[in-house]
């Protein structure tokens, strides 16, 4: 788990709050990311008898994983979804981070780094829910062992497989990957980057799926706001997304177990990733291997 640390604030003690967004799959069948389990092992190594189509999570098999937050937001009422037509409505929420140079931040499990941006205090109240606004790009370096031969969507074949530097991919309805490579030894992977256009399904059959609600894709008719753990494709208007050719951020509205309570006291915040099951693996057909991005939780914590 990485752990950033928010601010200091002088004469103010502490605030919670719990952020998870824990739909981000980007498997090739995948429509309900709570249905996604670990991989099954074998003697400590993934089973290839066993790799779902549908999906598993190759749990801590991430070395390292990228992603560009843009802003958090607390709200005191349950911020509007986007719409084709009308963007989140933001009005009752106050701003704690803004990343306005779009800065990208890399970590692993445990590791612990700095978020680049502007940190505020917001007025002292009780804030249910959070807004957050992430770039629609992520970078994942992740390697991982077989118990018998897998081929590479890329290249190779073997028990080793990885992802590999400069590589680039649209998870989109038209979209492919070939992103991961396979060898008889292991050799260090290299970052991946992919842009997520589209939830869920991939392939030119398949309907155009811009939101997750309670983690499970849906399509634009379908896109609700439960306020307990929806994202969003959004375009560069923060409107609802209409298509993979104009998705340019994500949108995350949640609801912490427990409402945010600023007071006098209130002090730091501390941000956790949890990047454990960040790396998700699926069998692409004729014995390849696709290597993904898989789920993680962002908590927002008291020091």
């Amino acid at each position: 788990m990485k752990h950033v640390k928010y601010f200091n604030m002088k004469n103010f003690k502490y605030f919670i709050l719990f952020l998870s967004l824990i739909t981000i799959f980007e498997i090739t069948n995948s429509k309900d990311a709570n249905a996604i389990t670990a991989c099954t092992l074998t003697n400590g190594k993934i089973a290839k008898a066993s790799l779902p189509a549908d999906g598993c999570i190759a749990v801590g098999n991430t070395v390292a994983y990228e992603i560009t937050v843009k802003s958090i937001d607390l709200c005191k009422t349950l911020p509007a979804m986007p719409t084709s037509t009308t963007p989140t409505d933001l009005s009752n929420c106050e701003n704690v981070f803004l990343n306005a140079a779009g800065n990208s931040v890399s970590f692993a499990a445990g590791e612990d780094v700095t978020l680049t941006g502007t940190f505020k205090r917001p007025p002292n109240g009780t804030y249910p829910f959070t807004f957050v606004k992430l770039v629609n790009t992520w970078g994942i370096t992740a390697a991982v062992e077989f118990d018998l031969s897998m081929n590479g969507m890329k290249r190779g074949s073997g028990v080793h497989c990885r992802t590999i530097a400069g590589s680039t991919g649209d998870m989109e309805q038209s979209g492919s990957h070939e992103e991961s490579v396979c060898g008889a030894d292991y050799v260090a992977p290299g970052k991946f980057t992919e842009t997520t256009m589209q939830f869920g399904d991939v392939g030119g059959s398949e309907p155009f799926r811009p939101c997750a609600i309670d983690g499970t894709v849906k399509i634009p008719g379908d896109c609700v706001n439960t306020g307990n753990g929806n994202i969003y494709l959004v375009q560069s208007n923060d409107k609802l997304a209409t298509g993979s050719n104009n998705v340019t951020a994500i949108h995350g509205i949640l609801k912490p177990a427990t409402a945010v309570k600023i007071t006098p006291s209130t002090s730091a915040i501390i941000t956790r990733f949890d990047v454990t099951n960040g790396t998700a693996l699926a069998a692409a057909g004729s014995g390849r291997v696709y290597i993904g991005l898989g789920p993680f939780d962002i908590t927002i914590s008291a020091q």
